[in-house]
């Protein structure tokens, strides 16, 4: 009796140890489901194109200095020659240069014997590394809106191109073996003043604007334009397009609403906004991340349907904009037709507004060209129609197109050509003479 007693005891605690091994293992082992947890979901949709850094960060021009004279280009062709040169090169020995007076910043910059490369944003060292081929592994934590191009001619093995941020006034110096500088001057320098523009130059005693000399005779297009589906934003926008509310709000506007997404449609002005009202805007994200996360947002959907340029970016506010352009010149638009806005909150996107447009085939003009004033004769229209006009506050002035919806069809639109400035921070078109006041644009 005593040696069965003695057998269960034996039996039951071997059980026990066993049961104990497996509930270790179990509570060792156990990964929680992350389902929960994980961000909403869309269905993927292709609505038009993909696009990469190189494709959206351009500059907007190129100037080349020389000891009288400044020539220009701001054709998309012409830019991209001058850009496919760069990125071949192998830059090294980045440098920040911090010895630099206000004066010997300004001939650095605008000085003869340099190509000047004006971005329409500052764009992070981190993001165009992409774009050129830097050999430091450690790239600055910085950004820049100019690239600068010493073309002296020197006996030296290497040249000189420098990253300057112009508004902070901060320079980074490289090299680049003199090998890849013959091309340059080859096919940029020396035939500058028969293949570009003439450039005169205003100083606003913060910065020195180049705009063009002459006259100017570009072109007017019409387009006939189509709408996307708006049902492909709505699988591509939505985690659960099948469970959404939808409002009819009057003749031309409509509203699709889940628990937490709201997207209105206005057929009048062919545009939508897609707000997401459980986006954190808690956390300020950094401008590399800003553009990584913008750029990949509008490729999960395809949703380049023309070609875009990255044209702000505001990262206190978390903004981005992309705004159309057509061989290389910016197109404006009143109702925001021509751009991509978004608003980011910390790791979602929280705004998005845009035209759901895109090009059917082109219209013939009655007018094929426009004559636009000299760049000079323009900024003195400006300085007349500014009230407490401050040159301080003059960033930038350039030609560019209007895009104009046709009044009596809403999916026809001209190109008009004409000039913009951005004056404290605020784009606007110069009206032609005779015409009203300034309209501002952003």
């Amino acid at each position: 009796m005593v040696m069965r007693i003695e057998l269960f005891k034996s039996i039951l605690l071997t059980l026990l140890v066993v049961l104990s091994g497996l509930l270790t293992w179990n509570v060792w082992s156990y990964q929680p489901s992350t389902e929960t947890f994980e961000a909403p979901t869309t269905i993927d949709v292709a609505i038009s194109e993909e696009r990469d850094i190189d494709d959206l960060i351009k500059p907007l021009r190129f100037l080349v200095h020389e000891e009288e004279a400044v020539y220009g280009a701001s054709a998309a062709s012409e830019v991209e020659t001058l850009l496919s040169q760069m990125t071949d090169w192998s830059i090294f020995s980045i440098r920040q240069n911090t010895s630099l007076n206000e004066e010997e910043f300004l001939n650095l910059v605008h000085g003869p014997n340099r190509i000047e490369v004006v971005f329409p944003v500052s764009v992070p060292f981190n993001t165009y590394q992409d774009v050129l081929r830097f050999e430091d592994s450690n790239l600055p934590q910085d950004s820049f809106n100019r690239i600068v191009i010493d073309v002296a001619a020197r006996d030296e093995s290497t040249f000189t191109v420098y990253f300057v941020h112009y508004e902070n006034r901060v320079v980074y110096e490289s090299r680049v073996d003199r090998d890849s500088l013959a091309a340059v001057n080859r096919d940029i320098v020396v035939p500058a003043s028969e293949k570009y523009m003439a450039y005169a130059r205003y100083d606003t005693g913060q910065r020195a604007i180049f705009v063009p000399a002459n006259r100017l005779t570009p072109q007017q297009y019409g387009y006939r334009m189509e709408r996307i589906d708006i049902e492909l934003f709505r699988q591509a926008l939505f985690s659960n397009p099948d469970d959404i509310n939808y409002n009819s709000l009057a003749s031309s506007r409509e509203q699709y609403v889940d628990s937490s997404n709201l997207l209105e449609v206005n057929n009048n002005t062919n545009m939508m906004s897609f707000v997401n009202l459980s986006s954190d805007g808690a956390t300020i994200i950094d401008s590399t991340e800003l553009i990584t996360n913008s750029r990949r947002f509008v490729n999960d959907h395809s949703g380049w349907t023309g070609d875009y340029y990255l044209a702000n970016l505001d990262p206190m506010n978390q903004q981005v904009t992309y705004r159309m352009q057509i061989g290389g010149v910016p197109i404006f638009s009143e109702d925001g037709v021509s751009e991509i806005n978004q608003e980011w909150g910390s790791t979602i996107i929280h705004k998005y507004s845009r035209s759901f447009l895109q090009t059917q085939f082109p219209l013939p003009t009655e007018s094929a060209t426009k004559t636009l004033q000299p760049g000079l004769d323009v900024i003195s229209q400006i300085q007349s129609r500014e009230e407490d006009y401050e040159a301080e506050l003059l960033e930038d002035v350039t030609p560019a197109y209007r895009m104009i919806r046709d009044s009596q069809n809403a999916l026809t639109y001209t190109l008009d050509p004409s000039w913009y400035y951005k004056y404290d921070g605020v784009w606007k078109r110069v009206p032609e003479q005779g015409g009203g006041d300034p309209i501002g644009l952003e």
